[in-house]
């Protein structure tokens, strides 16, 4: 029987997977003796252990949707690295390892782009402390730091952080989001701000705080930057929270961050979900998109229409039928986006349902009525879907009828995955109804030098950020180190013009 270690407590394989049998009341009794975060470590093990079995075990392909492509003109600028870890060894971290990306554009000024990520990964979660990359030229040039005051190695309170994600505000500002908790059991939501552009951020904010009983795990950030919305300068920060269930929860700041509202569980106290992406609409609607396990495995999503107070009940999307390679850890979440000009929603996701060798497809949902109703699945990808090339780990983002999405690619032959990974990019300029003009970003990915955290890893998602010419993309690159060490895993991105 194998044997796996989490957050520093060694757990066999076989009662792992019999966890999650509800009807298993000795393995309840183990799910209960774990700590919150050990517990979230698992929903993790197992929604990975789902998905490898899909890829092992394909059923046979439903009939996929037509693949039209229109090609789009686009071209690739600035593709290079933006950051590198420079932190020092500290104890069981994988040093010059920068994890999971996301990006974001200033929507009053579109030279101004940041980027963060986490740097130093542990194997068994989070990271030494998360950075940042700015650019104020459009991508020509970045300047990078470390978000201060977080974890220990800066001066802060924490031993780890993780999972960031950043959002800009109508004012310039920038919110940097984060997870950041002890080895043992304390653990938070914090947010930092930048008031100079993304050049340096402030210490951080912690609207949430908990102790051994509850773990809150994948958080997001946006903020409301419609000038005639009711809530204009909102900032929201969502997650779901490890107690009872795993329900989507929600705090909102109207003083750019310097203090939150009373806590709002959006789903319903003991559900669960994860992966919740808060979409601000023009009129002050609050969507948020997230994967729901109550009924199945499903993507859904919830509308308030007073500001994040109340929501609607769940939407349905589509099912989620992802699968992953054995030896990679990939997201599997779900990953969303509004058009700000159109007001159009785009959710997406890998899905193997449309091809029978176990590997994924893009695909994504629109809704064009504010999230009453979503449409049927549109493939991204347009490569033939007997082709063993596997789709993963995408991010969707849009602007004025553009849809840009980014993906890794990782070919299997014979059931056999080589280590060379790809970014790719693709877009379309018809609100999402067709796709093409596909391209190869940077040099190759080798995993023989990527980070370890249940299996290779890049990262549970990588980041796109649409604006009026373009886009601007970020992710991980590893590959062979300029010195003789165990990693290298570095930030790139790349400026894609209309």
């Amino acid at each position: 029987m194998g044997k796996r270690l989490i957050g520093g407590l060694t757990i066999a394989l076989g009662v792992l997977i019999a966890v999650s049998a509800p009807s298993a009341g000795a393995s309840r009794n183990v799910a209960a003796a774990l700590t919150a975060r050990q517990r979230a470590q698992l929903v993790w093990q197992q929604k990975l252990d789902r998905m490898v079995a899909r890829g092992l075990h394909p059923a046979r392909a439903l009939l996929a949707p037509t693949r039209a492509p229109r090609v789009p003109r686009v071209t690739a600028q600035n593709v290079k690295q933006i950051s590198k870890d420079t932190f020092p060894p500290v104890s069981y971290s994988q040093v010059d390892t920068q994890v999971e990306p996301d990006i974001n554009v200033d929507p009053n000024n579109t030279q101004h782009i940041t980027a963060v990520f986490q740097q130093s990964r542990y194997e068994d979660g989070g990271s030494v402390d998360p950075g940042y990359a700015t650019s104020q030229d459009g991508g020509a040039h970045w300047t990078r730091g470390n978000l201060p005051n977080l974890t220990t190695q800066v001066g802060g309170p924490y031993d780890r952080a993780s999972d960031p994600a950043v959002a800009f505000g109508p004012d310039g500002s920038v919110y940097a989001i984060t997870i950041a908790f002890d080895v043992s059991c304390p653990n938070a939501v914090g947010v930092q701000r930048s008031d100079d552009g993304g050049l340096t951020f402030n210490d951080p904010v912690f609207p949430q705080v908990d102790g051994c009983s509850a773990f809150n795990d994948k958080e997001w950030i946006t903020v409301d930057t419609f000038l005639g919305s009711p809530h204009y300068g909102r900032v929201y920060a969502t997650w779901d929270r490890l107690e009872c269930g795993q329900p989507i929860q929600l705090r909102y700041s109207d003083d750019r961050g310097a203090t939150w509202s009373s806590l709002i569980t959006v789903s319903g106290t003991c559900t669960s979900g994860i992966g919740v992406i808060p979409l601000v609409h023009s009129n002050g609607d609050l969507t948020l998109v997230y994967e729901s396990f109550d009924n199945g495995d499903n993507m859904v999503s919830q509308t308030s229409h007073n500001g994040g107070v109340t929501f609607d009940p769940q939407v349905q999307i589509n099912s989620f039928q992802g699968s992953g390679p054995p030896d990679m850890r990939t997201g599997g979440l779900v990953t969303a986006t509004i058009d700000p000009v159109t007001g159009y929603m785009y959710a997406g996701w890998q899905d193997a349902r449309f091809r029978s060798d176990g590997t994924n497809d893009i695909v994504l949902s629109r809704s064009t009525n504010g999230g009453q109703t979503w449409g049927p699945l549109t493939v991204v990808n347009q490569d033939p879907e007997t082709d063993g090339l596997d789709h993963l780990t995408p991010d969707v983002s849009a602007y004025g009828g553009y849809v840009h999405v980014d993906y890794y690619t990782r070919q299997k032959t014979n059931g056999t995955y080589t280590l060379k990974v790809n970014e790719r990019y693709i877009v379309s300029s018809d609100n999402g109804t067709t796709f093409g003009g596909e391209l190869v970003l940077g040099p190759a990915i080798n995993l023989t030098y990527a980070a370890q955290g249940g299996g290779y890893f890049l990262g549970d998602y990588q980041g796109i950020a649409a604006y009026s010419a373009g886009a601007h993309a970020v992710w991980e690159r590893s590959s062979k180190p300029p010195i003789q060490e165990t990693y290298h895993q570095v930030t790139w991105s790349a400026t894609l013009v209309n």
